[in-house]
């Protein structure tokens, strides 16, 4: 499944904020719960109906999302409570791909505009 990567550096900005108030061998309940609504929120915001639901198509899962991420994260031994372990987890259960919003795209094509506004000024300077 496709998402739009600003839900990505969301994710992992509220995952820091939570994991850094938490002790250093946090509940996977706790995260497993905090991930998924944080999600929900973010993908309601860009108009995605049902993402959990469509995660765990895309990622043919056996049971809930949030039984297998508290699954995955309880049950091996190396797993370490920070964003990107957590959020890759997410990627990895739930086969996501991320790609850049349209806002974003807008906003890097807007600063490649001004920069070429910028260059043909200057070269209008010299003459």
């Amino acid at each position: 499944m496709q998402l739009p990567q600003s839900i990505r550096e969301a994710l992992v900005n509220d995952l820091e904020d939570f994991l850094s108030n938490l002790p250093d061998d946090p509940e996977p309940e706790m995260v497993a719960t905090f991930l998924i609504e944080q999600l929900e929120y973010y993908a309601d915001e860009k108009g995605i109906e049902d993402v959990v639901a469509q995660l765990e198509e895309s990622g043919a899962l056996d049971g809930s999302l949030q039984d297998e991420l508290e699954s995955e994260m309880s049950s091996n031994d190396d797993f370490e409570y920070t964003e990107e372990e957590v959020v890759a987890l997410l990627e990895r259960l739930s086969d996501i791909e991320w790609d850049e919003d349209e806002d974003d795209v807008e906003d890097d094509v807007d600063e490649d505009d001004d920069e070429e506004e910028e260059e043909e000024e200057a070269a209008d300077e010299e003459f």
